[in-house]
């Protein structure tokens, strides 16, 4: 298996932070399939064993307020629509499908190519179950889930919109409330401040600062940007006991100042007729 670079190397964290939390007596949740691809991968790649001891502690709260509130989410929304489609933006290699697949639900995993290379070595593509390379700032994608469904769809962007301008952010939005009314979306997002600040496990790849910054104080904003959507409700890292739980006393600290008490947010927004 090639070596990942630049963001793309950052798919590693998330999974190791599932398979560590899974593997703790005291787990606050079990993923068998993150256990069984971060084994895997330490025998395809043996550097990368460092992750089962040198991941922060950081990271290990966030994977289990990110794992929590966007598989609530998607469950909540399989459950209304037991033959939609979920569309799971920047997916790496993501395993909520493995725990939430209802047995007839569609979904679709978008990543660059380099990644779907790696998810192959662990995950084979189904009928309902497939990983496509387009680009989701071009049209292409968008008629490839058009022809696979005619209902509601559930987009995740799970640790991906930072990495691009509000811009364009704001461009997708649009583009997705235009082609999906009445479709929803859970995104991860930060204000603004939170951006600036390196994570530290981030700082131990190659991937690149975030180049232009953005964020939300709340989801509710989103409604001022004009981009066709409603907001639902937003789930804060700061009020998920668990995940602050296995947080360093800094970051636990910080959650108690009222300003940045909302600093990560998994918001849940509608997309209207636009």
């Amino acid at each position: 298996m090639k070596s990942l670079e630049n963001v793309s190397e950052t798919l590693w964290l998330p999974l190791f932070g599932k398979a560590r939390e899974s593997k703790r007596n005291d787990a606050f949740f079990v993923d068998p399939k993150a256990i069984e691809i971060a084994e895997k991968a330490c025998e395809l790649i043996p550097d990368l064993s460092k992750w089962w001891v040198q991941l922060s502690r950081e990271t290990q709260a966030l994977m289990i307020w990110r794992s929590e509130a966007l598989d609530r989410y998607t469950s909540d929304f399989i459950s209304r629509n037991p033959n939609g489609t979920v569309v799971n933006l920047g997916a790496g290699l993501c395993t909520r499908f493995s725990r939430l697949d209802n047995g007839v639900i569609k979904w679709f995993e978008f990543d660059l190519p380099d990644v779907k290379d790696v998810w192959f070595f662990f995950n084979k593509e189904t009928d309902r179950h497939q990983y496509s390379t387009q680009s989701i700032f071009e049209d292409e994608w968008i008629e490839t889930i058009k022809q696979e469904t005619s209902g509601p769809v559930l987009f995740i962007a799970e640790g991906l919109l930072m990495y691009f301008s509000k811009e364009e952010v704001s461009g997708l939005l649009k583009k997705l409330s235009s082609e999906f009314p009445g479709s929803e979306l859970a995104a991860e997002i930060y204000s603004k401040i939170a951006l600036k600040r390196p994570h530290p496990d981030v700082k131990k790849t190659s991937a690149t600062r975030f180049k232009s910054p953005w964020g939300v104080y709340t989801g509710k904003d989103f409604e001022s940007w004009n981009v066709g959507v409603t907001h639902l409700e937003d789930d804060y890292l700061g009020k998920h006991k668990k995940a602050m739980s296995r947080m360093p006393n800094f970051n636990k600290f910080i959650a108690k100042v009222p300003r940045l008490k909302k600093v990560g947010k998994i918001v849940h927004l509608r997309f209207q007729d636009f």
